[in-house]
């Protein structure tokens, strides 16, 4: 029997017949705008772009993943879509349409994916992945399960915290001022990178997916002065640092980071990696990713082959392991190669759109994951406290979890109010010094940074009575700390101080 060749060059043309010179194909997840990645060759070890750039002839080398099912959409050079081609199966995939009692015997069966219910028995091994109900016996073999729910064995499979933004102890809004430099958290466990006359205000903001319920908030960046024109040092990037103790196991592992990103601007829009031993950045991947429609919620996937290196100097204990970045604008100083590892700090490619150039843009990420494999796996959603004792490794306050540290809060909340889950101390002897400890919830990364806070003044002291006694900490651990109180003091009288402790990476 005979059978019709396959397309073994991939060849497009315009809509007057000639070869689409510099033309990009978009791939993705058929039905949706879910990136699904094409290989160079039939091994699949080494990924196309996405989007693959076609040569001056239209051509590409573009190679399935077998079983897969793709979503093709053709742009010309100028990035104007010629037309969307939809369900697009590659060879490998076994279909039957309302068929029952299929038999299969003899020999070994690969390459082959079921989707849907299986009804029966399986007899013998079974090792793979199965996407739907199996329903039946398993008998005479055994079921090698290297992945469930399309992930690993088990819970605690994403590397990033609090990526649903719905922990945010220090306060919901704030504002990044004009060419403000250095790191700053916002939300908890996100922090920001800035060097730009541009301001940001960044919140914990109440939209998100529509199509993902379950995800109530996003990580929501909105400019309120613009940067119209990026200088070779202009910079902001979002990121979080995942520790050392949590990072290594990314060593020579295949990931994939995943993500909600609502964006002003549509284009190429980049993400980095990088190390960060003791501040010092000597290798940064940095991978694009583009933005199809603006303001509109899409997910995006990127899949870093081979994980992480061992070139370059890394922290695998407690500092930052790997950064994880989101690039809303680099100059020329910030910008290098995509798809590979570099030796030197990269935020982004030369393509990158400049997110801040309009007072009122937005850029906001949500339901952000990253997990070992090549696959991204639905969004886990661990409980809120959970989520919250992660943080508090990192970050803790005295202050009710809905209060901002601030100096005064009696002025905000009132006194009843103000002294909730404050320090509390009683004056012993009359101007003598006194002491009350505090034991942290969880024990912090490195010893962390005391602040204290009066809860009806702004003199960071003991306060809530006629004498206010100077504050001081004193033997600061990673587990807990004491308040000293020194003059002022009156025998009996009881005095009440907030404080908050940074072990932020």
């Amino acid at each position: 029997m005979a059978t019709i060749a396959p397309v073994f060059k991939f060849q497009f043309l315009d809509g007057n017949g000639n070869p689409l010179t510099a033309g990009k194909l978009y791939t993705y997840i058929a039905g949706t705008t879910t990136p699904l990645t094409t290989y160079t060759t039939a091994a699949g070890s080494t990924p196309n772009t996405n989007p693959i750039i076609l040569d001056s002839a239209g051509r590409a080398d573009i190679f399935l993943t077998a079983g897969s099912a793709y979503k093709f959409v053709l742009a010309n050079a100028g990035n104007v879509t010629q037309y969307t081609v939809d369900n697009i199966t590659a060879p490998g995939t076994m279909s039957t349409q309302n068929a029952s009692a299929v038999t299969i015997t003899g020999g070994t069966i690969s390459g082959v994916t079921i989707t849907g219910p299986i009804t029966g028995d399986v007899t013998g091994n079974l090792t793979g992945n199965v996407t739907g109900n199996l329903t039946g016996n398993v008998t005479g073999g055994a079921i090698v399960g290297e992945s469930y729910n399309g992930g690993q064995l088990a819970g605690l499979r994403n590397k990033i915290i609090n990526g649903s933004m719905e922990v945010a102890q220090r306060g919901v809004l704030f504002s990044v001022a004009s060419g403000s430099t250095g790191n700053g958290y916002t939300l908890d466990r996100y922090t920001r990178i800035a060097s730009t006359p541009a301001v940001l205000d960044v919140a914990q903001g109440a939209d998100a997916p529509a199509s993902e319920p379950t995800l109530l908030y996003s990580l929501r960046c909105t400019v309120t002065t613009a940067d119209a024109t990026i200088a070779a040092a202009d910079l902001w990037s979002v990121l979080q640092k995942i520790e050392g103790y949590s990072a290594r196991d990314l060593v020579g592992k295949t990931f994939t980071l995943s993500f909600w990103v609502r964006s002003a601007k549509t284009g190429v829009h980049c993400v980095t990696f990088q190390n960060d031993f003791t501040g010092s950045t000597d290798r940064s991947y940095v991978a694009e990713y583009n933005v199809l429609v603006a303001n509109t919620w899409e997910y995006k996937q990127i899949t870093v082959i081979g994980g992480l290196i061992t070139a370059g100097t890394w922290d695998w204990t407690n500092g930052s392991g790997v950064n994880v970045g989101w690039t809303l604008c680099c100059g020329s100083s910030w910008q290098g190669a995509s798809g590979s590892w570099q030796s030197s700090l990269l935020y982004g490619t030369s393509s990158q759109v400049n997110v801040l150039d309009t007072i009122g843009n937005v850029f906001a990420i949500t339901g952000v994951q990253l997990e070992v494999g090549s696959i991204a796996t639905p969004f886990e959603h661990r409980p809120f406290g959970m989520e919250l004792t992660l943080c508090q490794r990192y970050y803790e306050k005295s202050f009710p979890y809905s209060y901002e540290p601030v100096q005064n809060i009696v002025s905000l909340v009132g006194a009843t109010n103000g002294v909730r889950g404050a320090v509390l101390a009683t004056g012993q002897v009359v101007n003598q010094k006194f002491s009350s400890a505090v034991k942290f919830a969880v024990t912090k990364r490195a010893t962390p940074t005391i602040t204290t806070y009066a809860p009806d003044s702004a003199t960071a002291n003991w306060s809530l009575n006629t004498t206010t006694p100077t504050a001081a900490t004193a033997n600061i651990g990673d587990g807990s700390f004491a308040v000293t109180g020194s003059t002022a003091v009156t025998a009996g009288n009881d005095y009440s101080i907030h404080w908050q402790a940074v072990a932020e990476l």
